[in-house]
């Protein structure tokens, strides 16, 4: 297999990264509210969306964004999406994409590089993101949805 090369996504990527959003099971978006999200995070200076690519094709996606947070006196960067298309896994492009998210990290000055996974998820359950050097900690995602359009899953 070809190695894997890294990219800044564009506009012009909106259907391969909203395929692999579906992969990673947020299906429930129609087509002008994906897009209008996607544009978004695109137009915001504190996001990146990076995609991954083999032989030409885009594999998989990672998203990271950074914010300001008064309990660690700094910045804090969170991995927000991370696919790799089935038939591109175990290449090493989801470590690579990690790689490159703690890249992204020292280089912003961030006190804290972190992620929230679901624990049934498969790369949660062959322990992925400890092999990638990630802790897990005890924390809760709570969630308030009265009122709003959510998203399942």
């Amino acid at each position: 297999m070809s190695t894997a090369s890294f990219r800044l996504a564009t506009a012009a990527d909106a259907e391969t990264v909203r395929g692999l959003v579906e992969e990673l099971g947020y299906g429930g978006l129609d087509g002008q509210t994906f897009a209008a999200g996607f544009a978004a995070v695109l137009a915001d200076q504190a996001q990146q969306v990076w995609l991954a690519e083999l032989g030409g094709r885009v594999v998989a996606l990672m998203t990271l964004a950074i914010r300001p947070q008064v309990r660690l006196g700094g910045a804090v960067m969170t991995i927000d999406e991370l696919v790799v298309a089935e038939g591109a896994r175990a290449a090493g492009v989801g470590t690579k994409l990690v790689e490159r998210a703690k890249a992204e990290a020292t280089k912003a000055g961030v006190r804290r590089l972190e992620l929230h996974t679901a624990r049934g998820r498969p790369s949660y359950t062959r322990g992925f993101y400890a092999k990638c050097g990630f802790v897990e900690v005890d924390s809760a995602v709570m969630r308030w949805e009265g009122g709003l359009s959510a998203v399942t899953r």
